[in-house]
């Protein structure tokens, strides 16, 4: 898809286009518009559309609710039951499928810890960040030492979560189906509601965030937005003046924080980050608001007020702690 999207769909683009638009506007048809679309099939395709598959042959075998009863007595050390595992485990894929797995949960009380925790979890374009990063440049241990931090984090606001929200705790009571086999026809109509559901609302937010976001970006807004910031990423977080504009893009694609911080850095994050530095960095990339695509599910799921208030308070999380680190670091000479 990749290829296709950068060899052919925008060269032709490009082509048919250029000669009558301003450069400006051709950015924001190309990276805004196309990109956002492209991002938000590059979310359905490999990794929705194969959860949903997989979620639909679990429920018709009968294995789910097993695998539920066999975590619930580690997940209600955090507050909630077997049936969360579920979603935090697919949330080192993507954060998408975990946001909608949260279904699975019984309660409003339980999806919003579960929603609240999930979004905590390390995807797979964070562990991009990481492994590119402080695995690359700081260390192995020091890169494993994040997933422990982040373990004991989403620990702790499950159990923050789990005290501080009106309810009463939900058990796990479910009813054990027979083993069977999976019926295709039923696989097929499952997957297709599930994925037609996410299409209707989430693909029209992504392509929207991404026009957004590129329309700051052509208009020459998102540096005097990164100059703004300059107190939080350098008088906060003590990270360099231009990290700002890769945390800003990360809300688009989470993948996008590498790549721009290596464009930034002239090819090479090691001449503007020292190793502490880049521990904070990735800790701070780890923590907020995975991606436009992520805010979507939530919105899908939870409604616009709670999806903002879990993003929000992601986003307070990442900052107020990475400062924290930051001064940490700093005392013991690391940074």
């Amino acid at each position: 898809m990749e290829e296709l999207f950068d060899s052919y769909v925008i060269p032709y683009v490009v082509a048919v286009l250029g000669p009558s638009l301003p450069a400006w506007a051709l950015d924001i048809i190309c990276d805004g518009l196309l990109g956002g679309l492209f991002g938000g099939l590059a979310v359905v395709l490999p990794y929705l559309l194969p959860l949903y598959i997989l979620i639909a042959l679990l429920e018709d075998s009968g294995y789910l609710p097993r695998a539920a009863c066999l975590m619930d007595p580690i997940m209600h050390k955090m507050g909630l039951h077997g049936k969360a595992f579920i979603p935090l485990m697919l949330g080192y894929g993507c954060n998408v499928p975990a946001c909608v797995g949260c279904r699975v949960m019984e309660t409003d009380r339980e999806r919003t810890i579960a929603g609240l925790t999930t979004v905590l979890v390390p995807c797979s374009a964070r562990t991009v960040i990481i492994m590119g990063l402080v695995a690359r440049y700081v260390g192995l241990w020091p890169a494993l030492s994040l997933y422990i931090i982040d373990l004991a984090l989403i620990f702790a606001v499950g159990r923050a979560a789990y005290k501080l929200l009106p309810g009463e705790p939900v058990g796990l009571i479910m009813e054990m189906p027979p083993y069977r086999r999976p019926m295709l026809k039923s696989i097929a109509i499952k997957t297709w509601v599930r994925l037609r559901s996410f299409i209707l609302l989430a693909l029209p937010l992504i392509v929207l965030g991404s026009l957004a976001l590129e329309a700051l970006d052509a208009f020459g807004l998102v540096w005097p937005i990164v100059g703004a910031l300059a107190p939080i990423t350098s008088g906060w977080l003590l990270l360099p003046p231009e990290a700002g504009f890769p945390l800003i893009f990360g809300f688009l694609r989470k993948e996008l924080v590498i790549t721009l911080l290596v464009d930034v850095a002239g090819g090479d994050p090691a001449a503007l980050m020292g190793p502490g530095q880049m521990f904070v960095f990735s800790f701070v990339s780890m923590i907020y608001v995975p991606c436009v695509a992520t805010v979507a599910a939530l919105v899908r799921e939870f409604g616009w007020r709670k999806a903002l208030l879990m993003s929000l308070a992601s986003i307070l999380l990442a900052f107020s702690l990475g400062g924290l680190l930051a001064r940490l670091l700093a005392s013991l000479g690391w940074l």
